[in-house]
């Protein structure tokens, strides 16, 4: 399979035109091909002919200069890794990308202190780090993107400074102690949940430095959850299959009926990419698939990248335009009697956690035949 892998990525690096990529940005082209020569040269498979025909173009960007760079160390040539970022500055102007490469300036630092570690440039590599630690050291959201990169930045230093020699910790619990040991970097515990006021320590019984955090998860009580519109509007609308409007609280077994949101685009900002719609819907609901029954052109979706229908939910991957609106539907049905608790509908960029938006989630029952016109 690497074998097979490393062919195709051949084929690929050999094959590219920095015209290629329609839609995608110059820098964001040459990066991507940077970065396959950096992958091959990670497999030792590096292609010295792409590479230098990468390095000659003097339209190259500081990013694929820096990737570029990291491959050539790679592939014992740190003398060429060197030139080709003499002069450039180590620091990133702030900058999110939505799309494409999904860059920031978190992501290109990490890639810049990939390539100053591997020339052996420990001292300007750890300034960068540094600053990555920070960054990541914050209650700021990042994308996996850059969380990724930045702890490989991280886990680059610690190793080439032989920090990473495990975890030797003593946890003490409402005065109980308890000893732990991991050769590895990393130990997770689990702490009980407070059903008052607990005291809980932590003594570091190892050599090295020791940080400590704390995670706190849960899921809002029912009904409990707050609607939201950052950057993002979402209306959520439950129709007949005539497209009358319906209310969705109680409804007939065997009621055929259509969930409708709409996603609207505000304009304060430009094109948004990779967005994803997540509809939960009650368990006394049957999604009806449009693909099976071939009644998917009866939805008069938006255009939509991907769409992946399960049990209990859809989920819609689609990028939307400035000032526009996405209508979305889902065919369903109330099958099964009872009361069933409806989630929130939630739409929100992957790679960006300041734009999204969620509807409130509520109850709602589904009665025999008869009786929802008995209630009404």
């Amino acid at each position: 399979m690497k074998t097979k892998w490393i062919a195709y990525m051949r084929s690929a690096v050999r094959d590219w035109s920095p015209n290629a990529d329609a839609g995608w940005s110059y820098n964001g082209r040459q990066l991507t091909q940077a970065y396959r020569l950096y992958v091959l040269a990670l497999a030792n498979a590096a292609d010295q002919a792409a590479m230098n025909r990468l390095r000659t173009d003097p339209q190259l960007g500081a990013e694929a200069k820096w990737m570029l760079a990291a491959a050539y160390a790679l592939n014992n040539n740190k003398k060429v890794a060197k030139e080709i970022v003499a002069g450039l500055s180590s620091t990133v102007s702030p900058y999110t990308e939505m799309s494409y490469t999904y860059g920031s300036d978190l992501r290109d630092e990490a890639i810049i202190a990939e390539a100053l570690l591997r020339m052996d440039d420990r001292t300007t590599g750890a300034v960068v780090v540094k600053r990555i630690a920070e960054h990541l050291g914050t209650d700021g959201w990042y994308s996996t993107q850059s969380t990724a990169w930045g702890l490989l930045a991280i886990s680059r230093l610690a190793t080439a400074d032989e920090l990473g020699k495990g975890v030797s910790i003593s946890v003490t619990v409402n005065g109980k102690a308890e000893n732990r040991m991991s050769k590895k970097s990393v130990m997770r515990i689990e702490l009980p949940v407070p059903d008052g006021k607990k005291k809980v320590a932590v003594t570091n019984t190892g050599k090295g430095i020791l940080y400590v955090r704390t995670v706190r998860t849960g899921t809002p009580m029912p009904g409990a959850e707050s609607p939201a519109s950052n950057g993002l509007a979402a209306d959520v609308r439950y129709q007949r299959m005539d497209g009358t409007m319906l209310d969705p609280s109680t409804l007939e077994q065997g009621t055929d009926f259509q969930a409708v949101v709409t996603i609207q685009h505000p304009g304060i900002r430009g094109d948004y990419q990779e967005m994803a719609l997540t509809q939960v819907f009650p368990s006394g609901w049957e999604i009806r698939n449009s693909r099976l029954e071939g009644t998917e052109s009866a939805q008069q979706n938006s255009w939509f990248q991907y769409q992946d229908i399960r049990d209990d939910r859809v989920m819609t991957y689609f990028s939307i335009g400035s000032r526009k609106q996405a209508p979305y539907r889902v065919f369903l049905n109330a099958s099964y009697i009872g009361r069933f608790y409806l989630p929130p509908t939630v739409c929100e960029a992957m790679y960006d956690n300041t734009v999204n938006a969620r509807s409130p989630g509520r109850w709602v029952n589904v009665v025999r035949t008869g009786e929802g016109r008995a209630a009404k």
